[in-house]
């Protein structure tokens, strides 16, 4: 089978906003060497913020903790209940805090010269054939020796295009997989190539991912290590100016993966993953047991007892959820996957896995759980203004200056040492979006429902609205009723601490819930005038309450 560099079309087309991003690949004919490429990717994490940050935000949270375990007298059982969201939101902080401590900042990992055949596995399931086209046309550019594949699910999806894409492999010189039957699934496409190929390496990218050129010199040379099972890359994504919806996923992908690599814990996150075919076949193939292959197959070759490694480079561009609606659906699927792993396949059980590793996947997979009580910090605003119920007994204004300032400062300060700058707003904005989200993900796990397919994210035609927003909307209704109904409320003691806090809270809920069109200049247009309202709004209310 042919593994050589093929032809490729310089004039093919790059997609819309990403030209800024990816240089068009040039294809060497007179044996000149091709010219880099790269995307962008944030600045390393200094070597001693991390670790004090992650110190102080948890000494600081304990002493704010401290002082609240003083103010629940009075409170009922509201005021108790608060607290225990408090106590396990702290918890959760504190437990990623010593996670994402474990990581080595200045450690880099670097691959030797590349070896043995690759092939690169396309996985397609309805995208547009113009979509699927470029993607090709950059992995048909990959200068390391190679055969691509298209997978094509199309038939299998029910998508009316398939017919287009096995044309379009056809037109290429492409070999292409159409499945007839099998497990629906990414998973059940990439097994059914598995089995029909036989590269030493397989090298997976989504449809809507454009490869670097040299991706071979970059990522293939890892597996000279006869211990490394798979290697696992950063992703990056065209997410405009802002990245409303927080799709790059900084925290992720600057401080968690690396934290994890340390422990031989990295996992997979689906695109520009490479797999040794040896390892995939100790443990079967790509899983097929959870919603997504990616996780679960990290899981079982870790215990299984190979060795990841995490390159902190990306090495494709995509496109990712341009609305809150198609944001939502991915991150209810990838919740119910981590959810599935920890109540059917818990960590603690697993054997094979090492104490850190238990303690990486442990991490991962129960936080979705935790994160659901954020949601009573959405309905503390309404409950404390318009229903007028303490969360506290005897605490002023002056109090939470002095005790609940600096741990919020002390938390922001740490997302922000370990996600960079501008991205602590946008990690507890999306945190907050999700929070339902994740609720809803708990019970569809714990009573057995399980989607008929996994599913793709939508990459062309983008839902602008769905009913898995609905209960975002609903809080921010409510927070948006909390600050009117303050406007007018005409009693003396009115809690102005409350007043801030909806503020804070509708600012964090508006950036994603402004994503309701798919033209993100759009959506960019609107964060200055919205979130310049909430504020100009709640600092006038402040005034007038200070002035009375």
């Amino acid at each position: 089978m042919a593994r050589d560099v093929a032809p490729v079309d310089a004039t093919a087309p790059i997609p819309d906003g990403l030209a800024p991003w990816v240089p068009r690949p040039r294809v060497p004919t007179d044996g000149a060497s091709r010219r880099r490429w790269d995307v962008p990717v944030a600045g390393p994490v200094s070597g001693r913020l991390g670790p004090v940050t992650g110190v102080l935000v948890i000494v600081l949270g304990a002493i704010y903790l401290a002082w609240r375990a003083g103010t629940l007298a009075g409170t009922g059982v509201f005021g108790s209940f608060f607290y225990g969201a408090e106590l396990v939101s702290y918890v959760t902080v504190a437990w990623t805090a010593v996670m994402v401590g474990r990581m080595r900042p200045g450690a880099v990992r670097r691959a030797g010269p590349p070896a043995g055949t690759l092939d690169v596995f396309v996985t397609v399931c309805g995208e547009p054939a113009s979509m699927v086209e470029r993607t090709l046309r950059f992995a048909l550019a990959i200068d390391y020796p190679h055969q691509t594949y298209v997978l094509n699910d199309g038939r299998l999806a029910g998508r009316k295009n398939w017919r287009e894409i096995d044309a379009l492999a056809a037109r290429l010189g492409i070999p292409c997989f159409t499945r007839v039957d099998g497990t629906p699934g990414k998973a059940g496409n990439l097994n059914h190539a598995l089995a029909r190929t036989d590269g030493d390496a397989i090298l997976t990218l989504d449809a809507d991912h454009l490869v670097v050129p040299d991706v071979g010199e970059r990522i293939v040379g890892y597996l000279r290590d006869p211990e490394v099972g798979f290697v696992c890359t950063a992703q990056c994504f065209d997410t405009g100016r802002r990245d409303v919806l927080n799709n790059a996923d900084s925290m992720f992908f600057r401080a968690i993966q690396p934290a994890k690599d340390r422990d031989n814990s990295a996992f997979s996150t689906g695109n520009g993953a490479l797999y040794r075919r040896s390892a995939l076949e100790s443990v079967g193939g790509f899983s097929e047991w959870n919603l997504v292959e990616d996780v679960q197959t990290s899981y079982e070759l870790h215990a299984r007892g190979w060795s990841s490694v995490y390159h902190a480079r990306p090495i494709s561009i995509g496109t990712a959820p341009a609305t809150a609606a198609v944001y939502a659906k991915q991150r209810l699927r990838w919740a119910m996957d981590h959810m599935r792993l920890l109540l059917f396949d818990n960590p603690l059980r697993k054997p094979g896995l090492r104490g850190w590793q238990r303690a990486h996947y442990l991490h991962t997979s129960l936080s979705p759980l935790l994160a659901v009580v954020q949601m009573v910090f959405l309905v503390g605003p309404p409950l404390a203004i318009i229903l007028r119920t303490q969360v506290s007994s005897g605490a002023t204004e002056q109090h939470y200056l002095l005790f609940g300032v600096p741990y919020l400062l002390g938390s922001t300060l740490f997302i922000v040492a370990y996600a960079g700058r501008g991205c602590a707003t946008r990690t507890v904005a999306s945190s907050l979006f999700i929070a339902p989200l994740y609720l809803i993900a708990f019970v569809w796990v714990a009573f057995g429902y399980r989607p008929r397919s996994s599913g793709t994210t939508e990459k062309a035609f983008q839902p602008k609205m769905s009913v898995l927003v609905l209960p975002q909307f609903a809080f921010a209704f409510t927070l948006v009723a909390s600050i009117v109904i303050y406007a007018f409320d005409t009693h003396a003691n009115r809690p102005l601490f409350a007043l801030v806090w909806a503020g804070i809270m509708l600012m964090m809920m508006a950036g994603p819930l402004s994503a309701v069109s798919d033209r993100r200049a759009v959506v960019e247009r609107w964060q200055l005038p919205i979130r310049g309202t909430i504020i100009l709004a709640v600092a006038l209310l402040s005034a007038l309450t200070f002035a009375s």
